[in-house]
Parts: C-alpha cells; structure tokens; sequence
C-alpha cells in the first residue's frame, strides 16, 4: 500500500510539475532570444525580403519564440504576420534611401483574397517611389500569384508550376452522417439565401445558395482577372484560357510565353540578376534585410494629441465575457472607451468577421449608433464582414470594404439539435421528464419541438429578421423592402455591395483611416489601435491557462481543415439566435 501511495503522489507531481517545467523552459529561450536581439543595421544597397509564407492576421505581437519547435510536441510554431506590421514597415521602407527594392518571397501565402488585396495595394504604394519589386519562387500557388502580379519582374524555377485555376467554394454536408446516427437538427431560420444550416438539413446546396455562390465567386474573380490584366498587360480571355486548361501546372515555360512570368531561372540566376540590378560586383554579397528586422528599425512615430481609435473586432461574435479573443462584450466596451476619450477625434471599427450572436450583434450595434452620432466612425471591412459582421457595421458613419470582402447575408437562424433517437436507437439510453408548466422542457435537447413551439421560435427568429432589415435601413438609408429584397441571408462581394449601397466605397484600413480623418477634419493625429494587445510573456501564461497551445498545433497539423474542424468544435458554444455567414471561399 505504501508503495502505491508513492507512485500515486509521484504521479501527480509529475501531472502538476511539468507544465511548470516547460513554462520556465519557454521563458528562460525568450530571455536568451531576447538577450541576442540587437537592432540590425542597414546597409546602402540593401534590399528588404518580404517573406510571407505563414500565416497573416490583422495585428501582431513581437515574439522572441517566433519560428522555435515547442518543446516535447515535435512541432514548429506557425509564423504569424500582421498586416500592421506590412503596413508600417513597406511606408517605411519606400522612404528609406538604404532601401532600393523588395525581393517578393511568396510560394504559399496563407491569407484570404481581402488580406491579400490589402498587401498588393501596400506594395503598389510602395513601387510609387520607383524602387523595384521582383518576385523569386519555386512554384506559385494561386494567390501567391494574384500578389505577385505586382511586381516589376516575376521569376520561377524551371521545374516549378503556377497553378492559376480561377476560385472555387466548396461545402462540406452533414445531413447523411446526422441520419446515420439519428441525430435531427431542428431548422429555424429567415432567408431563403441563408445557408448557414443548409448542412444540417440537405446534402448538396440548394438551388439559391448555388446562385448566390456562384455570383460571388464571379465577381471576386472579375476583380482578381482585372487587376492581373492590369499589372502584366494579359487579356482576359488569355488569363481564362490559361486557368481553364490547368496550362501552368505542366508546362511552365508557356507561363513566359504568355506574359505571366518574366522568367525561369535558379536562386543563384536570380541572385546574380538583382546584383547587376544593383550594380554590384558580381562576388559583392546583397544585403537582404527580413521582415522581422527591418520592423526593429521602424521609427517611432510622433504623438500627436489628437488621436484615430482603430478597434479591432476579429473573430465569431460570441454570447459571453470569458473569451476574450473572440467578438464580444469587450468589442462594445473599447467603443465606449474610445467614446469617451475627449483626444479620441474619430474611430475606425476594422471588423473581420463571419458572424454569430444575433444578441450580442445588437448590443455592440447600439454601441456603434451611440458613438457614431458623437464622432465620426468609420467601418474597415477585411475579408468578412457579414450576417453579425455586417449587423454591427451598418449603423457607422462611413463603410470601406475590398471588392472581394464577403458581406451581407442579412438573415438569422437557429439550430437544435434532437438527440433522443441516437440516445435511444444507439447507445440504449431513454429520457423521462417530469415538468410544471405545458412547456416547461422547451429546446431540450432530448426531444422534439412540438408545432407550438416550433412556432414561437419561429417567430423569434422572424423578429430578430425585422430587427436587423430595420438597422440596416437606418443605417444605410434605405427602405426595409429594399433592404429585405438584397438579404434573405444572402453574401455580396464587396464590389456587388457598393452597387448596393451596402457600403460607400472601396479600399482597405488606410481608405477608411483617412475618411476618418477627414470627417473629424484632423490632419495631424495618431493612430491607437483597441484592444491593447498583451506582451509577449502575458500571451505565454494564456498558453497554459487557456489551453491556446492545443489551438496552435491543431492548426499547424490540420492547415486548411481546421476551418472545419474549428466549426464543428464551436457548434456547442453558439447561444440564441444566430446571425452568421454560410460559407467560407478557401482560395488554394
């Protein structure tokens, strides 16, 4: 017995001691990462590389473990950049006479086509200082390519592909899986467009969410056809053509040919091409400065009194107070914040978001109408800003979004699912109730709604319809005909929802900061960006606390399957009514 007490005790020491053992080992490689750091010098001549092969996100903070294998897992940390971070170092750059170019590094970004668009438009800005941008890859994936196609020069290996095929959304149907193991899930839902639960319920689209998909795609791809047009003088029908017969992926010499690259060589021929560009000796070594240093040399900025208030809102918009990365109460209580702040002149609201709560879309909506009537309050759209998303838009003063942001979906839905067939037909297991009232056990889980009470959520969901069309004729002027004529749950590029009127026009965070700015007639301000993000070693407790560690491998294991992974693990948080986007545009 005693010896099973100690192995029992040491046990559980070992349970309590190692996440304490490897918390001290992350911080002690920070403390020896950050000890190491020193700010880097650049040199004349040096040419900044733009490597942006990880993942994107809206806003970064400076990680010293950036890139490390986590101990014992046996897996590598995904790099993450922030679009702020691109945005503040190419401004910096285009000024920096030590700068004389970028070297594009791009094989496999890992960003939706809204982000995407805002990087290429960075990059344009930039190339207006007349300093070159060339692009080196093995391969090109599609989007790689879309933002390559800025640049003055695009080279490729000799064996490596572009793989240019035009967009495709593919969604995944769960209704024969659910009828396998009798699960029934209850539909209630406004919007004949709003195919959210069209997973639940079917098992391949439905005619309107065909169209509306269909619709969608067309017009971002339009956008994406154009802008190449643009940039490498290739007709439309050239680039369809190419796209059509998968031409790139087996012979990449007709991607010279036809315009689309400028060439195929080695790294080494590459090398060699920038160093004559550079009027180099051709045994000279090029001063390639990364993204990671070139941020340490960024310039502090000059604080002005008057201030722009960015507030982030990125992320499922969530019926609770404990997640604090999601969309929120915490989203509702920055604008208030930056509402009350006398310096604060005017506040940008960058929402990148799919949707979710009906309620708390309406609490952070009256949040937005209450500031906007106070200073001027800009809405930035990223890659989604639909159902919930464009809930808590709508009543700004101002909305920008990128011709291929998703949004609108103007619709609600509930869902609940009935699980007494699965408890009983597979597992064995019965359910009896004793209750006070006649339905007293309403959306249980373990039974099914009866005709009244389906009823009466029915005429829930149809309220929240109602309330939502009227924010967003308020907000919009525009008549709630008008407005359910473009909604019943149904997704507008950002292009179709200027036609619209949906949003007012076209551009990424830095159209919507200077609209700000010339709404509160401020010329000198600065920017301060809500939520404050949390330091690096703060971020590291949250790794242990809020199990973020589990998250991050999932993602570095599952890539673009984590989207579904991630949906299905959510399903159980969501609360009431739900106002969300059907579908997800996954660009490979």
């Amino acid at each position: 017995m005693k010896s099973f007490f100690k192995m029992f005790l040491a046990t559980v020491l070992g349970i309590l001691v190692t996440p304490l053992l490897i918390f001290f080992i992350f911080v002690i490689i920070g403390i020896i990462a950050l000890s190491k750091d020193s700010t880097p010098i650049i040199f004349p001549q040096s040419v900044l590389q733009l490597t942006l092969n990880g993942v994107i996100s809206e806003r970064t903070i400076d990680n010293p473990l950036d890139e490390l294998v986590f101990p014992f897992s046996g897996l590598q940390q995904v790099s993450v950049t922030g679009l702020n971070t691109i945005s503040a170092v190419l401004k910096q750059a285009k000024e920096d006479d030590n700068i004389k170019g970028i070297y594009l590094d791009i094989s496999n970004i890992s960003a939706p086509l809204a982000t995407i668009d805002e990087i290429r438009n960075y990059l344009f800005d930039f190339k207006q200082s007349e300093k070159f941008i060339y692009c080196y890859s093995e391969s090109l994936s599609q989007s790689s390519y879309y933002l390559a196609s800025v640049s003055d020069k695009i080279f490729v290996h000799p064996q490596g592909i572009i793989d240019l095929r035009g967009l495709a959304s593919e969604v995944i149907f769960f209704k024969g899986l659910l009828d396998k193991i009798d699960v029934d899930m209850q539909i209630i839902r406004h919007g004949t467009y709003k195919s959210a639960v069209e997973p639940f319920m079917l098992d391949k689209m439905s005619a309107a969410n065909k169209e509306q998909i269909q619709t969608c795609l067309e017009s971002v791809w339009s956008h994406i056809v154009n802008n190449i047009k643009e940039s490498r003088s290739i007709d439309i029908e050239t680039i369809n053509n190419s796209c059509d017969s998968l031409l790139f992926l087996s012979d990449i010499e007709e991607a010279v040919n036809r315009g689309f690259i400028d060439g195929l060589m080695y790294k080494e021929q590459f090398n060699a091409f920038v160093r004559s560009e550079l009027e180099m000796d051709e045994k000279e070594d090029i001063h390639w400065v990364s993204l990671k240093e070139y941020k340490k040399r960024l310039l502090p900025k000059k604080l002005e009194k008057d201030k722009i208030a960015v507030i982030y809102a990125v992320g499922d918009i969530i019926d609770t107070k404990e997640h604090a990365q999601f969309i929120g109460y915490s989203t509702a209580e920055e604008i208030i914040k930056a509402k009350k702040d006398k310096n604060v002149k005017a506040i940008v609201f960058r929402i990148n978001s799919g949707g979710g709560s009906a309620l708390i879309s309406d609490v952070i909506w009256r949040e937005v109408y209450l500031a906007q009537q106070e200073k001027p309050l800009v809405v930035s759209m990223g890659d989604y800003a639909a159902s919930g998303g464009y809930y808590i838009a709508c009543a700004s003063s101002y909305i920008v979004a990128h011709p291929s942001t998703i949004t609108g979906s103007i619709g609600v839905f509930g869902i609940i699912p009935n699980t007494e067939k699965l408890l009983a037909n597979k597992l064995g297991i019965t359910v009896d109730r004793v209750t006070t009232n006649s339905h007293s056990d309403a959306i249980s889980l373990t039974r099914s709604l009866d005709a009244y009470e389906r009823a009466v959520l029915q005429n829930t969901v149809e309220k929240t319809y109602s309330t939502f069309l009227q924010r967003v004729a308020d907000g919009r002027n525009l008549t709630t005909s008008f407005v359910n004529s473009i909604g019943e749950g149904r997704v507008w590029s950002g292009a179709d929802a200027l036609l619209l009127n949906l949003v007012d026009t076209l551009g990424g965070i830095d159209v919507a900061i200077a609209k700000a700015a010339e709404l509160a007639d401020i010329s000198n301000y600065t920017i301060h960006e809500q939520p404050v993000l949390k330091d690096f070693y703060q971020e590291l407790v949250d790794l242990f606390l809020e199990n973020k560690i589990k998250t991050k491998m999932q993602k570095s294991n599952l890539y673009q399957s984590y989207t579904y992974f991630n949906f299905a693990s959510t399903l159980l948080e969501w609360k009431g009514i739900q106002a969300r986007i059907p579908y997800i545009i996954d660009v490979y």
